[in-house]
């Protein structure tokens, strides 16, 4: 069949101005008008202007009894491609193109049926064993669960293919159609190029000055070779950066450079994604949002960050750019998610700026660990806390959640022998927020840490680690490197928006396995961390009123607590520093066979509660799939 145009409609917060579409809030919708017909699954390709953000859009079902939302990938190169399944009872279909106010261009450019043997066709090609995924709950009538196995199989591209999964999504920059300029012409920004590159070759330096000179940007650049030419420059210019002869500027840099200076005036220092030539072909550089822990521990901007003039001024430019980030406020440093520079590949930069010192461990922590019954679970966490934690002050508060084994009440006897220890009785139905709420209120420490039982501990200082992480004013949660038994990664941080919910990125792997930016082994911002082990300063948690024991009970509420923190200014972390072992869900039985009508309700709330980090958290990106725990295209 051939493939059909779409049109689209303001549907809410959405007016047309000057014949754009222009966001009146944060969640702006269209309408999709168009025949979509009876069909099982379809293709839908769509465009937004490369000077947008590209946030992930939402596709959203409306049937007669719910709303489904879909995230689709974000359109990092200009367009993007989403297969998926539709609803048998779409009444409407929608879709949020922008997560921001304001002028924004976007367009559905085809929608095509795919049929049910192309789409296991894809399955087939790159995760076989997943066929039986499909098959197997298709035939007790779990579509949901089959429907999920193929996107977790066929939602991803690998890393290698990036050439051609870029030459399927790239559009040429559209000046006078969907890329038009929005900033007033009268106020665009200066921008100064400081260009080195002594041993640079006479092909290197014709391709950067190439570059710059065929920008779309009205305002040429100004350019500098040496620091004492460049130096001069800085009370010329607005924004500055240190390029290499080599390094080539996207067409559209300094007009996508220039919307964020009028987006939000505040910033003084804009970073951007980069393409490396390196010998297997071009490859992407994905970054986070300002990650400021790991910025310490691997400086990750490379050479596309253009720095505020006046920041840089009567400082050697190298040391001072070097610097700057960390003398900013986090609204002051934008990350443009787009590759605005081509260069070659190079060795990175080592770290040379620490942020301030960590704050001083916590006086007293106190460790909350749920149970019922699981001795042979128990006894080893018990014992694991007792005899090898370091910490010079902490309390083990066990929450008996209804123990009915004598195995168990001998480990509660031998551990109320040590005087750290205190053992709360609650009899009553399962309910994690609200059981570890209750505990958090019996607790002495400054710091809190939740503990499930199926864990170890592995590194003695792993307390005093985490509550001096816990205690930095700017802090939310802290979580621990925690490894399966066969020594791969169960938990590096919680990736929000993998598989449509959340999900534990960089698993699955030994822990020397190279990451993402070198993540798993450094210290980084997290959108949120497992409870499984998780410390937080009082305070904080009582700030935000702890888990939430009425909509998430069992599931979702630890990351929806890690979110809830981030709403008021503390960022959650990862420390690998401290490790311990632990069998997921062990108590419970494992999340993997559970069927998704199991916690729909919980699911349902979290979707809808945090739909803008499901879309677009910061410290993951959107070109990267939502279906890989590790990177990958989508």
């Amino acid at each position: 069949m051939t493939k059909q145009a779409i049109a689209l409609l303001p549907q809410k917060d959405v007016a047309i101005e000057n014949g754009r579409f222009f966001a009146l809030s944060k969640e702006p919708w269209l309408r999709v008008e168009g025949d979509f017909g009876a069909r099982r699954f379809v293709e839908i390709v769509f465009r937004a202007s490369l000077l947008d953000d590209p946030v992930r859009p939402v596709l959203r079902f409306v049937t007669k009894d719910r709303v489904i939302d879909r995230i689709l990938p974000g359109p990092v190169a200009g367009a993007g491609v989403w297969i998926g399944a539709l609803p048998r009872d779409a009444r409407a279909i929608l879709i949020s193109p922008t997560n921001r106010p304001g002028a924004f261009g976007f367009a559905i450019e085809s929608l095509r049926p795919v049929g049910l043997f192309e789409a296991l066709a894809r399955v087939w090609r790159r995760k076989p064993a997943k066929l039986w995924s499909y098959f197997l709950p298709t035939l007790f009538g779990y579509r949901a669960e089959a429907e999920n196995a193929i996107d977790w199989a066929s939602n991803f591209e690998p890393l290698d293919a990036f050439e051609n999964w870029r030459a399927r999504r790239a559009r040429p920059f559209e000046p006078t159609g969907l890329d038009a300029p929005r900033g007033a012409p009268d106020r665009a920004p200066r921008f100064a190029i400081l260009l080195s590159g002594a041993e640079a070759t006479q092909d290197q330096w014709a391709r950067t000055l190439a570059s710059i000179e065929r920008q779309s940007y009205p305002s040429p650049a100004r350019l500098a070779r040496s620091e004492a030419e460049f130096l001069p420059l800085l009370a010329e210019a607005d924004f500055v950066a240190h390029l290499r002869a080599g390094d080539e500027l996207a067409v559209h840099a300094f007009a996508a450079l220039a919307e964020q200076i009028a987006r939000a005036p505040q910033t003084k220092l804009i970073y951007a994604d980069e393409l490396l030539r390196t010998a297997h072909g071009l490859q992407p550089r994905f970054t986070p949002d300002w990650s400021p822990t790991l910025a310490a521990a691997r400086p990750y901007f490379g050479r596309c960050a253009f720095y505020a003039a006046a920041t840089l001024a009567a400082e050697s430019i190298e040391a001072a750019m070097r610097a700057a980030p960390f003398r900013l406020a986090r609204e002051e440093i934008a990350h443009l998610r787009r590759w605005l520079l081509t260069r070659d590949e190079d060795s990175e930069p080592p770290p040379v700026v620490a942020p301030p010192a960590p704050a001083e461990p916590a006086r007293i922590v106190s460790i909350i660990v749920l149970t019922r019954d699981r001795a042979d679970l128990l006894g080893p966490c018990v014992e694991s806390i007792l005899r090898l934690s370091t910490h010079p002050s902490f309390e083990l508060v066990i929450v008996d959640n209804g123990s009915r084994e004598a195995k168990t009440f001998a480990i509660f006897d031998k551990a109320k022998k040590d005087p750290r220890v205190r053992l709360l009785s609650r009899p009553e139905p399962f309910n994690f927020a609200r059981l570890n709420n209750d505990a958090a209120r019996t607790a002495r420490g400054e710091v809190i840490l939740f503990l499930n039982n199926d864990t170890v501990v592995v590194s003695p200082d792993w307390l005093e680690t985490l509550a001096r992480r816990a205690m930095a004013p700017q802090t939310g949660a802290v979580g621990a490197l925690l490894l399966y038994p066969d020594g791969r990664i169960q938990h590096a941080g919680v990736t929000i928006g993998l598989g449509q919910d959340a999900g534990h990125f960089g698993a699955l792997v030994a822990p020397q396995t190279p990451s993402w930016l070198g993540r798993a082994a450094l210290a980084h911002e997290s959108s949120a961390v497992t409870a499984a082990c998780m410390a937080v300063e009082r305070r904080k948690f009582d700030a935000v009123g702890g888990f939430d024991e009425i909509n998430l009970p069992i599931e979702f509420n630890d990351t929806d607590l890690c979110l809830r923190l981030a709403e008021r200014g503390w960022t959650s972390l990862y420390e690998p520093a401290a490790r311990l072992l632990h069998y997921e869900s062990a108590s419970r039985g494992s999340a993997k066979f559970r069927p998704m009508s199991v916690y729909a309700k919980e699911r349902d709330y979290f979707r809808d509660r945090w739909r803008d980090v499901i879309r677009d958290d910061p410290f993951y990106h959107p070109a990267m799939s939502l279906y890989a725990r590790h990177p990958a295209l989508w």
